[in-house]
């Protein structure tokens, strides 16, 4: 398999890439029921694909990213629309699928249905994307009938996937947009994508200039940091944005204390503080990856123990038609 390559669509050249070290005997299970057949396609990058490699005990991620055959049963509660999505597109704005208004002043624009990675855990595995051509023009005409918007977050897919070109207008369209002082964007291209991450510098260096900056970054595990991510992120702390992250709590991924200790004092080392730890949204064909509300507490108890109050995220579960977060 060429190195050249950063990108994996086939189960099988992601395998052979990774070799015999990662998929030996402590990871049957995972390779014995594989799906290679999978609804929701695969896809994993060249960098995240390293990572793999180099990880001391390579499951975390694989479970992440290597379709299961469990992913097909239907488990009661798990839908194609854990948290709302579509009412809350329709209440906001029914002619633009791509703008969600669920909380006060405040609104997402998902910019794309492209990410960089697959994870087999994503709430939005089934939504029914809508490809928006002129998004960005479409976004001037809605803000300027919602003068109570002062943030705007940009999500997707992944909203980094963007072209540089197309990137740049959805920015200047919400920098020329009077009512609205913050900019978040949720990003997962720092980990999985740190290739693409470049042709965005110039962008993202410029917006604090122009508005309050917030990242916030899908980190899950330790594994997932490295020096390619801690310099993307002194970069654009030195340029005027604020970091945080938001994790998903995954079965056999991140679910004992030592795991969330490690990534939240990790993240911290990188300048990034940790800032939610979500329960599972139910998605169909995420079932397996559950964690109880009962364990996660004891979980944040634990980490609580060991580690000062400001690097322990708040656990908290979304659930449709509510105007905020719930905490657990």
């Amino acid at each position: 398999m060429e190195n050249s390559v950063e990108q994996f669509l086939q189960i099988s050249d992601f395998l052979e890439y990774i070799g015999p070290k990662c998929i030996g005997p402590a990871h049957e299970d995972l390779l014995k029921f594989k799906d290679t057949t999978p609804t929701f396609p695969f896809i994993c990058s060249k960098a995240y694909a390293d990572k793999i490699i180099q990880a001391q005990d390579p499951a975390p991620l694989l479970y992440q990213i290597l379709p299961q055959l469990i992913e097909n049963q239907d488990v009661p509660g798990f839908v194609d629309d854990p948290v709302g999505d579509l009412p809350a597109v329709e209440k906001a704005a029914p002619s633009l699928p791509f703008v969600l208004q669920k909380y006060t002043g405040r609104a997402l624009v998902m910019t794309t249905s492209t990410c960089g990675l697959h994870c087999r855990f994503c709430f939005r595995r089934n939504y029914p994307y809508t490809p928006i051509p002129n998004i960005h023009t479409l976004l001037k005409d809605w803000l300027q009938d919602h003068s109570d918007i002062w943030e705007i977050i940009l999500s997707g897919g992944d909203p980094l996937m963007l072209s540089q070109t197309k990137f740049e207008e959805v920015v200047k369209v919400i920098e020329e947009c009077k009512s609205v002082s913050t900019l978040r964007i949720h990003t997962r291209l720092p980990i999985v994508r740190p290739d693409l991450i470049e042709k965005h510098l110039p962008t993202l260096s410029l917006i604090p200039q122009h508005l309050k900056a917030v990242m916030v970054i899908h980190a899950n595990h330790p594994d997932e940091l490295d020096q390619s991510s801690k310099k993307f992120f002194e970069q654009l702390r030195n340029q005027g944005w604020t970091l945080l992250n938001q994790s998903t709590l995954l079965h056999k991924v991140n679910d004992t204390p030592q795991t969330l200790a490690h990534l939240c004092r990790k993240l911290f080392d990188q300048g990034v503080l940790p800032y939610y730890l979500h329960q599972l949204d139910h998605a169909k064909g995420v079932a397996h990856f559950e964690v109880s509300d009962k364990l996660a507490n004891q979980l944040i108890e634990e980490i609580r123990k060991v580690l000062p109050g400001y690097l322990v995220p708040k656990l908290v579960r979304e659930i449709a038609g509510e105007p905020s977060k719930t905490p657990l």
